[in-house]
């Protein structure tokens, strides 16, 4: 029903179209016409957008069944003859991915034998699939030189169509299902590279600019390959050449200093750490022999109510642990801040439910939850310190009750 333009020319930005059909797709209007250089969603890369009369395109799509090119807008377009721009920032950064795409997947047959099973474009990420693993960095290296040695080149990049029964030594993960050309379409890196592709492509590799590769990750049996090409590999670089930049000042070292500078602030950090844990666990058990000695004794039970204002809520856990370890102690401590949180503990000695006194004080805390064994609760809510005391308070007299 779409003559479709692009597959002959990526480079055309803007065109006129008779409108056939005007569906509609997710509550979204949308057209059908009669030519278009908007690519659709598919092989791997993203539909194109841009406008049509003004209204924005926010998607490209085949329709299953006739394999009509709809093009979804955000608003109405009533004219029959229309005028279209194909955004070009994004339909010439989707050039340079694929066609870098194709580089880098020849490159890694070239030198590892690895052919490319995936491919995967989106705004903020390029990746292949590969179907072995042990790539180690020598081989990712000469992959890498490859492939910017046939950009620097310049290749011409050409199209054209084949008879599928003529397709041997063309390179293709699998044959489409539905052919919108009359045979299959391949693309050519001269002297490089033959395969086929209904993508958009640039017509001499020069234009690409530079292949990146950023990482490896293990999927299975096979690798993923993420990595970046012209523009997005210098925006890629730019970043990157930034945070090491900031680094190295904040550091006082230079680049290929930084491992070890990092290396040392993380030993440091590590003894700081335990240095602190040792500190902590000492005023912790000052604190609570403190609290101890000023409890008072009722019924044979020595009650520690205690509210904190702005204090680690793992610290008074802690803290209700070595309280406890004294017999006939019953510890009911709170701590105040972003979030109220309740500690309820007793002595192995004692037989009280600290879970089911940690539910009753809850009920005072605004969206109060939290639960936990018959020696030691937790939870806590959205409360101020009025609301916390009220809780204290109301365990207090539950156990001065029982």
């Amino acid at each position: 029903m779409t003559q479709r333009l692009y597959y002959e020319d990526s480079y055309t930005r803007e065109f006129t179209a008779t409108v056939l059909e005007r569906p509609t797709v997710n509550d979204h209007p949308a057209l059908v016409i009669d030519r278009t250089y908007f690519y659709p969603t598919g092989g791997g890369q993203p539909h194109d957008t841009g406008e049509i009369d003004g209204a924005q395109v926010l998607d490209v799509f085949t329709r299953e069944g006739d394999s009509a090119v709809v093009h979804v807008l955000d608003k109405p377009v009533s004219a029959d003859q229309v005028t279209c721009r194909v955004n070009w920032t994004r339909r010439f950064d989707h050039m340079q991915q694929h066609t870098g795409q194709h580089i880098l997947s020849r490159a890694f047959v070239n030198v590892a034998e690895a052919q490319t099973v995936g491919f995967h474009l989106s705004d903020d990420s390029v990746t292949i699939d590969l179907n072995r693993l042990g790539l180690d960095d020598q081989a990712i290296a000469q992959v890498e030189d490859l492939a910017n040695r046939i950009i620097v080149e310049d290749h011409p990049v050409s199209v054209r169509i084949v008879n599928p029964d003529d397709a041997e030594g063309i390179r293709m993960r699998k044959l489409p299902e539905h052919l919108h050309t009359n045979g299959l379409r391949v693309v050519d890196i001269d002297g490089f590279d033959v395969t086929a592709c209904g993508g958009t492509h640039v017509a001499r590799t020069g234009e690409i600019g530079l292949i990146k590769i950023l990482r490896l990750e293990k999927r299975g049996d096979k690798t993923r390959v993420e990595f970046r090409c012209g523009g997005r590999a210098l925006s890629d670089y730019r970043l990157k050449n930034a945070v090491v930049y900031q680094l190295t000042s904040l550091l006082t070292c230079g680049i290929d200093e930084l491992p070890q500078a990092i290396t040392r602030l993380q030993d440091s950090l590590k003894t700081a750490q335990s240095a602190l844990k040792a500190a902590t666990q000492q005023l912790l058990e000052a604190e609570a022999t403190q609290l101890l000695a000023s409890a008072e004794e009722r019924n044979g039970i020595k009650m520690i109510k205690s509210a904190f204002p702005n204090r680690d809520a793992a610290e008074i856990r802690t803290l209700a642990s070595k309280l406890t370890q004294t017999p006939g102690v019953i510890a009911l401590l709170g701590t105040t801040g972003e979030r109220a949180n309740l500690v309820f503990a007793r002595s192995a000695d004692l037989s009280h439910d600290m879970n089911a006194l940690l539910k009753q004080a809850l009920a005072h805390i605004p969206e109060g939850r939290g639960g936990g064994q018959a020696a030691m609760a937790q939870g806590g809510g959205n409360a101020n310190a009025e609301q916390l005391a009220a809780a204290l308070d109301e365990a207090e007299r539950t156990i001065a009750e029982a």
